[in-house]
């Protein structure tokens, strides 16, 4: 999800966390340029955000999973709406 910042109100995209189908499986990276652009690896800056996201029990935009590896991570919904619009 590019560059993003967690928020309670008013985010851009809500996000589920799920363990099983998920549409897009994301790698937490820790080098804010390696997240630029792209919708699988997210960086969560505090100071300046791309994206807001909210975290939610129910009714996401999108359901992710958190990968281990840059490798693992994409799209597993390959329609998606939020496809190419995230990052």
């Amino acid at each position: 999800m590019a560059i993003v910042k967690e928020v309670t109100s008013f985010a851009d995209i809500k996000v589920q966390i799920v363990t099983s189908s998920p549409g897009l499986l994301v790698y937490i990276t820790k080098n804010k340029y390696e997240a630029k652009g792209s919708d699988a690896i997210w960086f969560f800056d505090t100071s300046f955000e791309d994206r807001k996201i909210s975290f939610v029990n129910s009714f996401p935009d999108i359901k992710i999973q958190y990968v281990n590896s840059k490798s693992d991570a994409g799209w597993k919904n390959k329609t998606h709406k939020l496809q190419n619009r995230i990052g």
